[in-house]
């Protein structure tokens, strides 16, 4: 109401209301642009609160000088004018005091990124480091890795260079293999022997057994069976027991008398499964029982049998040992009444003695036959006596023999395994033998291909060697014939400067007497001269050039006819110093081809050392090639060791398999002979039983 109020009442002072409202209005500019000038923005709480502090002076001082206004106190207007502006500087100093804690805060932000950026620096140099670290790791890892090739490189270098004496230790231990080879060969054919004798015995042995240990697996299954039987039931009764326990923590109130009931009736099951389990146990316990003693009775009827057939034995050699006797008394008393009938008895009656001669003759002849019947009793008595002793002594013996079969089945199997163990070893010591003998293949082939190419080179150095002498030997022919040219020329330059000389002579002493005469035509005269010497010259030169050129005889044919031309010539017009100047001409010519000469020695003086070097290296070449069939030799000797320790190793495991069979055929015996004795056993049985 006081502010509507001050509205109206402003008509009356116009002046004060535009005043108020334009500082208002300044004041707001002022502070936009303050702000826009230090870039702040009106988010943060210390601004606002600032703001509100302001917004709440300014409404203050414009109720007051509305206030004023509608009571009209100007100084009162005045003061509240002064008031307004003094907030006005208080709101600027807070503002300039949050500039300079911004500008503080700023510093220290940037002191922070400052530290960020260092501490990222250091943390760049850091991985940096690492980074090196590692490579410096890495390279001294491959620096230790190409030591260790180094090192590598250096044993191999030494294996090869002790590769005679690994070969000469591989021999000797060949040889000793081999040497072991036979022996076990030897070994293996005793036991062989040995083990096919004990065949039948162990066979034998194996089927008792066979037949023993079916009897003992079926009652042990029978017994298992039981035992699964009752620990069936006996895991059903502890189920069926916890089942009821949980049941009865849950309910033991409502279900008392069900819980007795159950436990009685578990009771009742357990003690009749008990029951039926122990008469189960008990029936088959009693049939086993029954069964050995009936076996036990039918062993005892049997030796009871062998007691009654050997007392009967004894009582027929008995009865027959007194029929013996009585025969023996008989014939003894036959034999004195014959004696007393021949003494009483007179010559009528002979032919009666000879009937009673007869008579004893058939007698003694059926006596012998007694005899014979009783040895033949006594040697079968003797017979069955020994064939029960021998019973016995087998029994022994395939009881002792069964526990050496046993003894040497174990060591037999121990054998095995060492020869398993060897023949491991041996397998391994062939694939190291494979490799290095792949290895030599591998440095004879590569050998051999340097060898051709040696050999290929070799030929084209005796080629290239055979044009060089044919060059060499045509240039020599050539220098050898230019020179003797050069020689000719010499000899006949040498008789033309001394024909020369002597036509000068005769034409000083002629030119002497002509001087005057000849004086006019003298300029004349020399520059023919000079014409002519150059022309001579010029013509000599050409024929020393053809000279050089042509080794054949055509240089002669083609010189004489100038010679002849110009001998004349030379004779009337040659000078002294002309003639110098020409022979010095023909020196320099002559030094040319010394020079020449020269150089063509030191050609042939260099051709003639790599004659030499490259004769070295063919002889090299084939020194080396000379080794090569004993490099060949070397490995087929290694070839045919590796397949005689092949074959070795295939004997071998021939050997182990056949001994591997053989046990297993033993093994089958003794199962077989258990069987017969065990159905011979059930056969007897009932036999004995019926008896």
């Amino acid at each position: 109401m006081a502010w509507f109020s001050g509205k109206v009442s402003l008509g009356n002072f116009p002046d004060l209301a535009g005043a108020v409202n334009k500082l208002s209005e300044s004041v707001k500019n002022i502070e936009k642009n303050f702000d826009s000038a230090l870039g702040l923005e009106e988010k943060s709480d210390s601004t606002s609160s600032e703001e509100m502090s302001y917004g709440f002076c300014v409404g203050n001082l414009k109720k007051l000088m509305n206030t004023a206004i509608c009571i009209n106190f100007p100084p009162l207007a005045h003061q509240l004018q002064d008031y307004g502006l003094l907030c006005l500087l208080w709101a600027r100093k807070a503002k300039a005091d949050e500039i300079a804690k911004l500008m503080n805060e700023n510093e220290q932000l940037k002191a922070v990124i400052e530290d960020l950026k260092r501490k990222s620096t250091d943390a760049e140099i850091e991985s940096l480091r690492e980074e090196y670290h590692q490579r410096v790791a890495t390279l001294e890892r491959k620096v230790y890795a190409l030591t260790k090739e180094r090192d590598t490189l250096r044993r191999e270098q030494n294996r090869k260079s002790d590769a005679a004496a690994l070969l000469k230790e591989k021999d000797e231990i060949i040889s000793q293999v081999m040497a072991e080879g036979e022996e076990l060969s030897k070994k293996q054919a005793a036991q062989e022997s040995t083990i096919r004798k004990l065949r039948a015995q162990i066979r034998e042995f194996e089927e008792e057994k066979k037949g023993l240990m079916t009897k003992l697996q079926v009652e042990e299954n029978k017994v298992e069976s039981i035992k699964k039987d009752k620990t069936a039931t006996e895991k059903l009764l502890q189920e069926t027991i916890e089942k009821h326990q949980t049941e009865l923590s849950a309910q033991k109130e409502f279900y008392t008398n069900a819980l007795t009931a159950a436990k009685e009736a578990e009771t009742l099951a357990e003690a009749r499964a008990n029951n039926e389990a122990r008469t189960e146990l008990e029936s088959r316990l009693r049939e086993a029982e029954e069964r050995e003693s009936m076996l036990v009775q039918a062993l005892e009827e049997l030796r009871q049998t062998l007691s009654r057939k050997e007392q009967q034995a004894v009582f027929r050699e008995d009865m027959l040992r007194r029929d013996i006797e009585d025969l023996q008394k008989r014939y003894q008393a036959s034999e004195r009444r014959c004696e007393e009938l021949v003494t009483q008895v007179p010559e009528s009656t002979r032919p009666l003695l000879r009937q009673i001669e007869a008579m004893q003759e058939t007698m003694a002849r059926r006596a012998e036959a007694w005899s014979a019947v009783e040895r033949s009793l006594n040697s079968r008595l003797q017979e069955a006596e020994a064939k029960a002793a021998t019973a016995e002594e087998r029994e022994r013996t395939i009881n002792e023999r069964l526990s050496q079969t046993l003894s040497r089945i174990n060591v037999l199997e121990a054998q095995i395994s060492c020869l398993r163990a060897e023949q491991t070893q041996l397998s391994k010591s062939l694939e190291k033998e494979r490799q290095r003998a792949a290895e030599n293949r591998q440095e004879y082939l590569a050998a051999k291909e340097e060898a051709e190419t040696q050999k290929g080179r070799a030929n084209q150095l005796e080629e290239e060697i055979k044009e060089l002498r044919q060059r060499h030997k045509q240039e020599l022919q050539d220098a050898l014939m230019h020179r003797e040219l050069l020689q000719q020329e010499v000899e006949r330059e040498k008789a033309a400067r001394l024909e020369l000389e002597r036509t000068v002579r005769v034409h000083s002493t002629t030119i002497s007497d002509q001087t005057p005469i000849t004086k006019g035509n003298s300029g004349f005269e020399n520059g023919n001269l000079n014409r002519k010497l150059s022309n001579a010259s010029s013509m000599e030169e050409s024929y020393f050039l053809q000279a050089s050129l042509d080794t054949s005889d055509s240089f002669s044919e083609r010189r004489n006819p100038g010679e002849a031309s110009m001998s004349p010539y030379f004779m009337k017009s040659m000078t002294p110093s002309t003639f110098e100047s020409a022979l010095r001409q023909k020196e320099g010519e002559l030094a040319s081809y010394i020079s020449r000469l020269t150089s063509m020695e030191s050609i042939r003086d260099s051709l003639a050392e790599e004659l030499v070097k490259m004769t070295a290296q063919c002889e090299k070449l084939q020194a080396e090639s000379a080794l090569v069939p004993g490099i060949r030799a070397e490995l087929e000797a290694l070839r045919r060791r590796h397949s005689a320790a092949l074959e070795l190793m295939g004997e071998r495991d021939e050997e182990l398999e056949e001994l591997r069979a053989d046990i297993v055929d033993l093994k089958e015996m003794y199962r077989e002979q258990v069987n017969l004795l065990v159905n011979k056993i059930q056969v007897m049985s009932p036999s004995v039983g019926n008896a």
